[in-house]
């Protein structure tokens, strides 16, 4: 399994990074986890043609994590010219506001003109799905309470990847950590501490309960990276390869 973070940044692009967006490749399958706006440059830097893609995971409904579905349906339409199926995995909510942000930013593209399917399927918490391969988990992570919230244990063979999305610390983060070979965690500030997002003060706290074998911190802002200095943890950077 390969992991590649092409975009490590907070919702304001902290130093420059683009938004978010993970690349799992695993066997000959290709997963993208979220896919903020910034996702045409960030796959064409890492030298990843966007037809690659299999499916892609959303953890949430920002902006920052799904403004770039339409950017990526318009490069099917004209420019890739996809005709297979593109699978979009996430909460209930996903095909209501994918399909209602699309109509707004591109009507070129809405579901009736298309030249590929786009194929929703909701998961949940407590009930896994395997796609291509890889086995999929949901957890409830602590970011929004008005709407639901993903965090993912992805697994094929042998190997486990965890991605925590945006959330606070809360008990889904050691419960799907657990055995994995690496957790791809969000670290978005380093102390201040919030009801949305994890500080790196947060994470050292409770790094007993973390059962996975890497930490990567990942969705990182200004107040991090200005205390890079005393984070012992690997901060990704866009574009950056990790072999699982």
């Amino acid at each position: 399994m390969r992991v590649i973070t092409l975009g490590t940044g907070d919702a304001f692009g902290a130093a420059g990074r683009f938004h978010s967006a993970v690349v799992v490749q695993a066997g000959n399958s290709t997963a993208l986890v979220d896919c903020g706006p910034c996702i045409l440059p960030a796959l064409y830097r890492s030298r990843i043609h966007p037809e690659d893609i299999d499916f892609i995971l959303v953890t949430h409904l920002h902006g920052d994590h799904v403004g770039g579905v339409p950017m990526l349906l318009l490069d099917y339409q004209y420019r890739s010219r996809r005709k297979r199926p593109l699978v979009v995995i996430g909460s209930a909510l996903c095909r209501t506001r994918l399909e209602a942000l699309t109509e707004t930013m591109f009507a070129e593209v809405v579901k009736g003109r298309r030249r590929f399917p786009v194929v929703y399927k909701t998961i949940r918490p407590g009930r896994p799905i395997t796609i291509r391969g890889m086995r999929i988990h949901a957890y409830r992570m602590k970011h929004i309470d008005r709407e639901p919230c993903l965090g993912y244990r992805v697994e094929h063979r042998r190997k486990v990847l965890a991605l925590t999305g945006d959330t606070t610390w809360c008990n889904s983060i050691p419960a799907m950590s657990r055995g994995a070979d690496l957790l791809v965690s969000e670290c978005t500030d380093f102390d201040l501490r919030t009801p949305v997002h994890l500080s790196y003060t947060q994470l050292r706290e409770h790094q007993a309960e973390i059962g996975a074998k890497r930490i990567v911190l990942t969705h990182v802002g200004a107040g991090l990276l200005e205390n890079r200095a005393k984070v012992r943890h690997h901060i990704a950077r866009d574009g950056e390869c990790f072999d699982v």
